[in-house]
């Protein structure tokens, strides 16, 4: 099973890990990537927030018996500033291992009026192309995931965040999420028990690569996240927008991403401090 959805919910959300102790004015969170029960993958994120800058890294390495025989490993990293209900990226660097000899790096500058990418080994970059405005109005991957945890687009209304426009070098892509409920959620792993916004994510693809998850012109499977409101006085808005739990079920089963570690400011978070925000 190639496992395209699971990245997919994570261009939507994110959350990932690198070196570095956890301290004041940080986030560090890890999730376990499972297709039904069957775990097959884990992602990290670890993020700083000072000065009004923020710094991001992210990991990804496929685990268990999956990894027998696709193996992959994404690291990825980002600095910026942030901006009011926004954030202005610097350069966002990548690099996907699929085995010792199969290694794609991607860098996006965007210190530049247009973002400029620096592919290794190089790709076409004209057979589909994404027009300069396009560009201009996106920020990276990295960049969207922390804006998305930053809370930065979350409101009364819509606790979930209004949504992030992409662009990681190959593709320009828009992330939105609509706001359903409040409900009961219950993670298997203890992680968390209590009250969580329901939040529907869609994916559309503006230019540039086309997604490979599904035939052209096949609609991507609904996705779901269970997300909670974490205190954290480094954030922007005095709390952060934390994915418990992101799934979207297919023909063959329900993939998932599950919070097996959370930590801000070098602590574990009390969730019932916002329960009746």
């Amino acid at each position: 099973m190639r496992t395209g959805l699971a990245a997919l919910l994570f261009l939507a959300f994110g959350l990932v890990q690198p070196a570095g102790a956890a301290g004041k004015d940080t986030l560090d969170a890890g999730y376990t990537i499972a297709f039904w029960t069957i775990a097959f993958g884990h992602t990290d994120y670890h993020g700083t927030f000072r000065d009004g800058g923020y710094s991001a890294a992210s990991h990804f390495e496929t685990t268990g018996i999956i990894s027998a025989f696709w193996k992959s490993i994404i690291d990825a990293t980002v600095s910026g500033r942030f901006e009011s209900h926004g954030v202005k990226p610097l350069v966002y660097d990548s690099y996907n291992r699929r085995s010792s000899k199969k290694v794609q790096q991607v860098k996006v500058s965007f210190t530049s009026p247009v973002p400029e990418t620096y592919a290794n080994p190089p790709y076409n970059t004209t057979k589909y192309p994404v027009s300069d405005q396009l560009k201009k109005e996106a920020v990276d991957p990295m960049s969207a995931i922390t804006m998305i945890l930053a809370g930065l687009r979350a409101s009364d209304s819509n606790p979930c965040g209004s949504g992030v426009q992409v662009f990681d070098g190959r593709r320009r892509y828009d992330v939105t999420f609509t706001y359903l409920r409040d409900e009961p959620a219950k993670l298997d792993n203890g992680m968390f028990s209590g009250v969580a916004h329901l939040c529907q994510i869609h994916y559309r693809q503006i230019a540039g690569y086309k997604q490979k998850i599904l035939k052209e012109g096949e609609a991507l499977p609904p996705m779901f996240a269970w997300c909670a409101d974490v205190p954290s006085a480094s954030a922007p808005n005095g709390h952060l927008v934390v994915p418990l739990k992101l799934w979207s079920t297919l023909t063959w089963g329900t993939v998932s991403a599950t919070l097996d570690s959370l930590k801000v400011d070098g602590s574990a978070p009390d969730f019932s401090a916002r329960a009746a925000h």
